[in-house]
C-alpha cells in the first residue's frame, strides 16, 4: 500500500459573507465531499476582517492531517483533484502540488508564478506538511498566495492540469476596484519578501517591476489620472521596451492633451 492510499486531506476554506454568498460556500464544500479520498473540511470565517492570509494560517493550525489543501469559497474542485495530486506527489516526492503543466521544471515554475502566466493558484494548492512548514505572510495585502507557493516550492513542486474551476462574481475580492497606490505599495513589499526568502527569483525582479509599472499606468489611466499614468508607462519602458506600455503611453498622452490641456483650458476660460 502506498503512503497516500488512505491519506485524509484537511481542506481549509476561508470564508467571508461579505465577499462570497453562502450558497457558493455550500457548493464548494460539496465539491470537497465528492473527492475520491477522505477529507476533513475546515471552514474558517474572518469576522474581524484580518484578510485571507490570517484566515488561512488559522486553518493550517486547525488541520489534523499530514496533507493540507486550500479551496477558496467561490471556487470548485474537479472530482479527482486530490487523488491525482496525491499520486503525483508520491511519484515525484514533491512537498507541494498545484495546477499547471506537469512538464514544467521548478525553475520554470518559479518564473511563471513570479512574472509569468501562472496566476490563479490558491484553490489548487496541496501541501505535505512533513516537508513544508510555511505560513502566509499576513503583512501582505496582495500576492500572499504567490509568496506562499514560492516559499513552499523549496520542498519540490509537482503540477497537475485542470484541478479546479474559478467562479467570478460581483462581490468577490478579485472584483474589488484596485487602488493604484495600494497596488504599488503591496507590489514593492512582495518583491522584498520574495527576493529575501526565495533568492532564485531575484534575476526576474526587473520583469516584475516592468509589469507592475505598466499596471500602475493602466489603473491611473482608468481613473483619469493621465499625466501620472504617462509617468508609469515611461518607467515601465525604461526597464524594458514592450508593446503594451508604448500603446499605453500614446493613449494617455492623447487623453492628457485632450481632456487636461485643451478641455481643461476651455473650462478654465468659461469659469472666468
Amino acid at each position: 500500500m502506498s503512503s497516500t492510499d488512505a491519506a485524509t486531506v484537511s481542506v481549509v476554506i476561508p470564508y467571508s459573507a461579505q465577499h462570497t454568498p453562502e450558497r457558493m460556500l455550500e457548493e464548494a464544500k460539496r465539491s470537497v465531499a465528492r473527492q475520491s479520498v477522505p477529507t476533513e473540511t475546515i471552514v474558517v470565517e474572518d469576522p474581524e476582517g484580518r484578510g485571507p492570509a490570517a484566515t488561512r494560517n488559522r486553518g493550517i493550525e486547525r488541520a489534523t492531517t499530514r496533507y493540507v489543501a486550500f479551496l477558496d469559497a467561490d471556487d470548485l474542485w474537479k472530482p479527482d483533484k486530490l487523488e491525482r495530486q496525491l499520486g503525483r506527489m508520491e511519484r515525484t516526492g514533491a512537498g507541494l502540488c498545484l495546477d499547471g503543466d506537469p512538464s514544467m521544471s521548478r525553475d520554470d515554475f518559479l518564473y511563471e508564478l513570479f512574472v509569468g502566466d501562472l496566476n490563479e493558484v490558491m484553490s489548487s494548492i496541496l501541501l505535505d506538511t512533513e516537508q513544508v512548514d510555511v505560513r502566509f505572510e499576513e503583512r501582505l495585502g496582495r500576492w500572499e498566495d504567490h509568496l506562499f507557493a514560492l516559499e513552499a516550492s523549496h520542498a519540490g513542486v509537482c503540477l497537475c492540469r485542470e484541478t479546479f474551476t474559478v467562479r467570478y462574481h460581483e462581490t468577490s475580492m478579485s472584483a474589488d476596484r484596485i487602488d493604484p497606490s495600494h497596488y504599488l505599495t503591496e507590489g514593492k513589499k512582495y518583491v522584498a519578501f520574495a527576493s529575501d526568502r526565495v533568492p532564485e527569483i531575484r534575476p526576474f525582479t526587473y520583469v516584475f517591476y516592468r509589469q507592475m509599472y505598466f499596471a500602475m499606468g493602466y489603473y491611473l489611466h482608468r481613473d483619469g489620472e493621465y499625466r501620472d499614468a504617462m509617468t508609469y508607462f515611461v518607467r515601465s519602458l525604461q526597464i524594458g521596451v514592450s508593446p503594451l506600455p508604448v500603446v499605453g503611453l500614446l493613449g494617455s498622452s492623447i487623453f492628457y492633451l485632450v481632456f487636461d490641456v485643451l478641455l481643461g483650458s476651455d473650462r478654465s476660460t468659461e469659469s472666468k
